[in-house]
């Protein structure tokens, strides 16, 4: 086991650990007061599930490989998927990566700093720092910590190979087949054999690693299978799925006209005309939903599902097709991720959707906001996280969190994309009246990027979101009119550029 000093009053305590438990639960309670936990001293323990007195939920986290929301027929072909958090839980439909590819979302999502604030901007796993996460705060106060699947890529450079605060660690870089684990530090070998499809090794692993949880620990577990990263290869048992046949075409695909968009834009054809094919990505996500399904019946048996606050998000979205790019994910134009989550003591399990945007590096914040941590100070000196709790939304307190507009940023000097920085605005911003054909509403939408070639755009993302958004209404969240740079729109832009140097900052 390894321990690590957290941050807050915990740093400074030197009581028991049983000691810090309940001084963990009183800052809790006090912060929020909405939730009612139960509290029922008079009730005998009921091993091997958690302390009925204890307040802090347990956290399960599930986080797919290249995976965009889309529309949500996906989902809807997954049984264990649709049963478990579409239809028992909450969608937050207008979820962000704060950055396109896979390393610096993880980074993101451990740590809840911007890209250029945790450094890690490459693909490149050796450039991050471990110091503090998320699993460092929670084993903090009392967590146990669990780590299973693909963990950052080149995870070969990654040291340690048993990264603090994790209590369990089985990670790797990310395949199918043919890959090495670093189970708590030793490395595994898995072959060719269909046993080593990683994807079941990982739920395999993710069940032994439940079991050993101490009854009265709160768990904290973070699933990462590579599933559904190219080159997209399927489970044996699910190559010829039923079911699954479907496409992907909204408005933005393969755009005809893109003369309005950046040189890098201009440069590409057209390559498909008929759609997305999604049926591979379906098969592959299936042995996902066998993981999903086997997760949630081993909570159920430990008696810790009704408490146990699950959820479900991709590292990074996909374009598939938006703009010309039929399979990357590097450009502004396909952020979305998933993002669902359930948690039926707090949330009940009846499914609910919210609209306001989010960020991958919300997350961190807020599970920080109901364990009772505090993230940060960081390996960097900076003393705050970037991202905001969004607690209060997923309780339905709140309909809207009190931020202007959030950051987007691509920062890879040797990829043919050019770096950019993006600024996209929320309902909370002065922009929501002004400029577009919904200010009356409040719901004027605005997305403003700058590459580091000079080049820019900027789009009236109103009257989203794209897939349900037909050619002639008002808005363009298909990103379809780049409006950089024309006069009707000067003092929007202005106002774009200003807020874009303040997040940067």
């Amino acid at each position: 086991m390894r321990g690590h000093r957290s941050s807050g009053w915990v740093r400074r305590s030197t009581t028991s650990v049983v000691g810090v438990l309940v001084l963990t639960a009183i800052v809790l309670a006090a912060a929020m007061p909405t939730l009612a936990f139960p509290s029922v001293p008079g009730d005998p323990p009921e091993p091997p599930g958690q302390d009925p007195r204890s307040p802090r939920p347990d956290i399960v986290v599930i986080v797919l490989d290249d995976i965009p929301e889309l529309d949500g027929r996906l989902w809807t072909r997954l049984p264990a998927i649709e049963r478990t958090f579409v239809n028992e839980g909450v969608r937050f439909s207008n979820a962000h990566g704060e950055t396109p590819t896979c390393c610096p979302g993880r980074a993101g999502f451990l740590t809840g700093l911007h890209t250029h604030h945790h450094g890690t901007y490459l693909t490149d796993g050796s450039l991050f720092q471990p110091g503090e996460t998320i699993a460092t705060e929670l084993q903090g106060v009392g967590y146990h910590t669990i780590q299973v699947g693909k963990y950052l890529n080149l995870f070969e450079r990654v040291y340690p190979k048993w990264p603090p605060g994790w209590n369990e660690f089985h990670g790797f870089g990310g395949d199918y087949f043919d890959y090495t684990m670093w189970s708590n530090g030793v490395p595994h070998r898995y072959g060719k054999a269909r046993r080593d499809y990683s994807t079941d090794v990982i739920a395999h692993l993710s069940l032994k690693a439940l079991d050993r949880v101490p009854s009265r620990q709160p768990l904290f577990a973070w699933i990462t299978p590579f599933s559904v990263h190219k080159p997209w290869v399927v489970a044996p048992r699910h190559r010829t799925a039923k079911g699954c046949r479907m496409r992907w075409r909204p408005p933005n695909y393969m755009e005809r006209d893109v003369r309005d968009k950046p040189a890098y834009v201009r440069a590409r054809r057209i390559v498909s005309r008929g759609g997305y094919d999604l049926t591979r990505i379906c098969r592959g996500l299936r042995s996902v939903d066998d993981l999903v399904s086997r997760v949630v019946r081993k909570l159920e048996r430990m008696d810790r599902l009704d408490n146990t606050m699950l959820v479900l998000t991709g590292d990074n979205g996909m374009s598939y097709g938006a703009q010309r790019f039929l399979n990357e994910k590097k450009v502004p134009y396909g952020t979305q991720i998933p993002f669902y989550v359930r948690w039926p003591r707090v949330l009940g399990m009846r499914p609910r959707e919210v609209a306001e945007r989010i960020q991958n590096i919300d997350l961190a914040p807020t599970l920080c906001d109901i364990a009772g941590c505090q993230l940060g100070p960081y390996p960097t000196g900076q003393t705050r996280p970037d991202g905001r709790s969004i607690l209060r939304l997923l309780t339905g307190e709140r309909s809207q969190l009190d931020r202007m507009a959030v950051l987007t940023s691509y920062q890879d000097p040797t990829s043919r994309i050019p770096t950019y920085w993006s600024v996209t605005t929320t309902g909370s911003s002065p922009l929501a009246r002004a400029g577009c054909r919904h200010r009356r509403r409040a719901a004027c939408r605005w997305m403003y990027t700058e590459y580091a070639t000079g080049e820019r755009e900027l789009y009236d993302l109103s009257n989203g979101p794209c897939y349900a958004w037909q050619r002639g209404q008002r808005g363009d969240p298909c990103m379809l009119d780049n409006k950089a740079g024309k006069p009707r729109v000067a003092t929007v832009e202005r106002a774009l550029r200003q807020e874009l140097l303040r997040l940067r900052r």
